[in-house]
C-alpha cells in the first residue's frame, strides 16, 4: 500500500511532530514515524569514541551504545536508542517512534531539556557533533524511501555527467 507523501511526509521537522500512530487521517493510519538523527558510519563510530572493548566498528558499536545507556538507570533498556543502518548509507540514530499516546509530541516540546533525548544524545555520541544535532526530525519508518532517493539522486548525477560529456 502506497502513502500519499502529502498526507504522510517522508520527513518532518522537530518541532513538527507526527499524528499518533495509528490515528485515521482521509481513510489511512498514520504510520510509524521515528525521531532521529542522521550521519555517516565514520562520523557515528568516531563519535562514539573508544568504548571498553577498543575502537568502535560496525561489530561493536550497540555493545558501546548499551554500555553509554547504562549510565541512565532511570530509564529501562527498552528505551534505549537504536542506530539503524539505511540504504542511503547513513546510520539513523533513533531516539524515540511515535506513538498511540501523546508522549512522543509532549517530549520534544523540550528537546534541549528532555531526559530521554539527552540521555540518547550521549548514549550515542551526538553530543560531540554539532553538525550531527542539527539533523534531529522524524522520519517515516521503516526507511526504504531513503533509497529510492539516493537512486535519484544517482541518476541526476549520472544525467549530469553525461550531458557535461557530451557537450562540446
Amino acid at each position: 500500500m502506497s502513502i500519499d507523501n502529502g498526507t504522510f511526509p517522508c520527513r518532518l521537522d522537530v518541532d513538527q511532530p507526527p499524528l499518533l500512530r495509528g490515528k485515521v487521517v482521509n481513510g489511512r493510519r498514520t504510520p510509524t514515524y521515528v525521531l532521529a538523527w542522521v550521519c555517516s558510519a565514520r562520523k557515528f563510530f568516531a563519535n562514539l569514541g573508544d568504548g571498553k572493548r577498543g575502537k568502535v566498528n560496525f561489530r561493536n558499536f550497540m555493545d558501546v551504545v548499551s554500555e553509554k545507556w547504562g549510565a541512565y538507570p532511570n530509564f529501562p533498556y527498552s528505551l534505549q536508542p537504536t542506530p539503524y543502518f539505511a540504504g542511503d548509507g547513513n546510520y539513523y540514530l533513533i531516539v524515540m517512534f511515535n506513538t498511540a499516546n501523546a508522549e512522543h509530541a509532549t517530549r520534544v516540546l523540550n528537546v534541549d531539556t528532555d531526559p530521554l533525548i539527552q540521555a540518547a544524545k550521549i548514549s550515542m555520541g551526538v553530543d560531540k557533533d554539532e553538525e550531527v544535532e542539527k539533523t534531529l526530525a522524524w522520519f517515516r519508518f521503516p526507511l526504504h524511501w531513503v533509497e529510492a532517493e539516493e537512486r535519484q539522486r544517482e541518476a541526476a548525477r549520472f544525467t549530469m555527467m553525461q550531458s557535461t560529456l557530451s557537450s562540446p
